[in-house]
């Protein structure tokens, strides 16, 4: 298997990086087949974790993989992490949310298009932090991209047996608990997909400043293409000691975030209607 020869402490490496960056040179016969860039949300131990899983992978030694990291460079538990892991591009950048990740979730969003900045390969994978992929992932998804779908998805299984854990997955994730239907899909998890990287460039304004999964995934069904729902691609939620209290913060961060986008545009009297139905939501959920 093949990774980026990046020294993992390396000035470049851990340079701020322009916030519009040229487009990586895809066609360059250097470019690695896939680049998989991971989102930090639950810190150092979750993504060490996940780093072991990909750098684990069986049957991928013929493709060129890069794994990409863009981590706050205000988090020191991650950069303390990066010597331990040589082959991994550990890419530091200043945040322009004004605000903790655990305040903001746009902060996910932000790493989310710093990465897919750097990312050089001809196809581009999100995975975050505590999503431990099986040891087949990086070949089931390279072949799942032999087809011509710009987006390809996969399921998400939970490892932590503890009914907070569960709870918070069922929430999240319940719609791509195996048996997952394969085919064509409106909807694809952005913590297990990757894309074609032509597509990504093709909208590249939609997601250059924030990857939101919504947007992303609209402006691809609005130019034509399709996303692809597999069974076969699995990662496994690996969130430890995760609390209730944890779960409610995050609830109330990402819920305030989603409702923000869901009436971005949106005039007083449809947001007073939303306001007015709310209370209805754990009933729906």
């Amino acid at each position: 298997m093949y990774y980026s020869p990046v020294d993992s402490l390396s000035e470049p490496q851990l340079a701020h990086m322009p916030r519009n960056p040229p487009l990586p040179d895809n066609g360059a016969t250097d470019s690695p087949a896939l680049s998989i860039v991971i989102t930090i949300v639950s810190g150092a131990r979750h993504l060490e974790d996940c780093l072991r899983a990909l750098l684990d992978q069986e049957d991928c030694d013929r493709d060129g993989i890069e794994i990409i990291v863009p981590f706050d460079e205000q988090d020191r538990d991650i950069r303390s992490l990066a010597p331990g892991f040589p082959e991994v591009i550990f890419h530091a950048t200043r945040m322009t949310v004004d605000a903790p990740a655990w305040l903001s979730h746009e902060h996910f969003d932000e790493l989310r298009s710093v990465g897919l900045q750097l990312a050089r390969g001809k196809i581009v994978a999100l995975l975050v932090d505590h999503e431990t992929p099986a040891r087949d992932w990086c070949r089931k998804m390279l072949e799942a991209h032999t087809q011509p779908h710009a987006a390809i998805g996969g399921a998400v299984e939970n490892r932590i047996d503890r009914p907070v854990n569960w709870a918070t997955y069922f929430f999240d994730f319940g719609r791509y608990q195996n048996p997952v239907k394969p085919g064509p899909s409106r909807f694809l998890t952005d913590v297990n997909i990757a894309y074609k990287r032509h597509a990504l460039d093709s909208i590249r304004q939609v997601w250059e400043q924030r990857f939101h999964e919504p947007h992303v995934h609209g402006a691809l069904l609005a130019n034509g293409e399709t996303l692809w729902l597999s069974p076969d691609i699995i990662v496994h939620q690996n969130r430890l000691e995760l609390t209730f209290p944890e779960v409610i913060r995050e609830r109330h961060v990402w819920g305030r975030y989603f409702a923000g986008n869901r009436v971005a545009g949106k005039g007083l009297p449809w947001r007073a209607v939303y306001c007015v139905l709310s209370p209805a939501i754990p009933l729906i959920i």
